[in-house]
């Protein structure tokens, strides 16, 4: 059988392969940082000096405040009180599912919709984004700029609420926390993921320190971060990683080990004395216990138990604007309004189980197999290597087996567990560097 092609449609053929190689080698010779970090942690600061250190800006939060122009024209934010980066938040996962594209495809992803908007006709070779706040960003970004790192800017709780007070952008603290939280974890693809994206990081770069006098605070920044920008790039004889880099990668590889569905957590347990691993641990259900994916439906087991009583509760009001629900079902938010005639958006988990019932998970946690793990070898002045910060739980046995100090990667620790190591003498230090992700790609073993 003989297929006839006219000569303008192998024309268009070849036009069409040729555009697409074209396209493929200009996003291969693009880089790319993603920044991302908690509010108040200096990702606008840090993205406006790598800025004036010759890169191209991007500002995924300007974009979402054009479109936010464009729907409440006349207005301000100011117009919205307490509630206006309430609606930015919404406006931002309304454009990752897709409600601002006009030739909407019926089953497309587009939750990298903020991220293709502001990379749109850009013509640069170095670009940093400001602002990426969903996993599904990052995850397709990769997909499509080789490229593309992450960059993870840290700073904890108190030191960022300390420069959000001092801009004046929120007039209480219970309203910046409301905002905080949802912006960690929202329980929706489309929403606002920060702690997710963290732990996607490629690198951690640590924003902690009240640099003086503040017109040298972008500098500073800046210095730090590009003295490692090589090794984001891929450049050969980079430099040798940091003991805390091995020691990190060393407890994340375990966490490949775990079956859990919420999150995959490593730790390690090093002697620092002659910088020697004692013993290793991820989080896994006990021996001899098959996985919760396998027990319960592909269903967490304490996310099951949670959305069992959250089914069981209705009849309710909602505890914060007065709606009455007779059922209840995903996604356990509130739609109803207050009496000022504001969008509730009370998160029915956060409110009813601020824990999110930790306390009933049926792994054991990746610190405690390790603390197990020891077979009587003493811990006593060890350090912990954990890529989660510990649970309250295992705080204390971390406390009892004598470990002095804990290293992280977290955005939002848990105060309480938190408050514990502090008066129990335990230093917490939260990692920086390169990722395990990117660990074996930046320092590649010698040929």
């Amino acid at each position: 059988m003989v297929i006839s092609i006219s000569y303008e449609k192998i024309v268009q053929i070849l036009i069409t392969v040729a555009n697409r190689e074209r396209n493929m080698a200009a996003t291969e010779k693009l880089f790319i940082i993603g920044l991302t970090g908690s509010l108040g942690s200096g990702c606008s600061t840090l993205s406006k000096a790598l800025e004036a250190k010759g890169f191209t800006r991007i500002s995924i939060s300007d974009q979402i405040k054009t479109v936010f122009r464009e729907l409440h024209k006349g207005k301000t934010l100011q117009d919205f009180k307490e509630d206006w980066r309430a609606e930015l938040q919404d406006i931002g996962n309304r454009g990752r599912k897709g409600e601002f594209v006009k030739d909407k495809k019926e089953g497309h992803d587009y939750r990298d919709y903020w991220g293709n908007l502001a990379l749109k006709d850009i013509q640069a070779d170095n670009i940093v984004i400001d602002g990426i706040r969903n996993v599904g960003e990052i995850e397709l970004l990769r997909n499509k700029y080789p490229k593309f790192r992450v960059v993870a800017v840290y700073a904890d709780y108190e030191v960022r609420w300390s420069r959000i007070k001092g801009a004046n952008l929120y007039l209480t603290e219970d309203v910046f926390k409301r905002d905080d939280t949802r912006d960690s974890d929202e329980d929706d693809p489309c929403g606002q993921s920060v702690q997710r994206c963290v732990y996607e990081a490629d690198y951690v770069f640590k924003n902690v320190d009240h640099i003086q006098p503040p017109r040298t605070i972008g500098d500073t920044l800046s210095k730090r971060l590009i003295q490692d920008i090589g090794g984001l790039k891929g450049e050969k004889d980079f430099r040798k990683p940091l003991p805390a880099e091995v020691f990190m990668a060393t407890a994340v590889s375990q966490s490949h080990a775990s079956q859990c569905l919420k999150r995959k957590v490593g730790a390690l347990i090093v002697d620092d004395v002659n910088k020697i691993p004692l013993s290793v641990g991820y989080n896994d259900n006990p021996i001899g216990m098959e996985s919760c994916f396998s027990l319960y439906n592909s269903i967490c087991y304490k996310d099951m138990v949670m959305e069992t009583k959250l089914e069981t509760m209705a009849p309710f009001f909602c505890p914060e604007c007065g709606k009455q629900y007779n059922t209840i079902k995903p996604p356990w938010k509130c739609d109803g309004k207050t009496n000022e005639g504001k969008l509730c958006r009370c998160n029915f988990k956060l409110r009813f189980f601020p824990s999110r019932n930790i306390e009933l998970c049926t792994a054991i946690h990746a610190e405690e197999r390790a603390i197990r793990s020891l077979a009587g070898r003493s811990a006593a002045g060890c350090t912990l290597y954990v890529n989660t910060f510990p649970c309250f739980q295992c705080c204390r046995y971390i406390k009892d087996a004598g470990i002095k100090k804990v290293v992280y990667v977290e955005a939002y620790p848990i105060k309480e567990a938190v408050d514990f190591l502090e008066k129990n003498g335990i230093i917490i230090e939260p990692f920086e560097g390169f990722k395990p992700r990117v660990f074996n790609q930046v320092f590649k073993q010698i040929e």
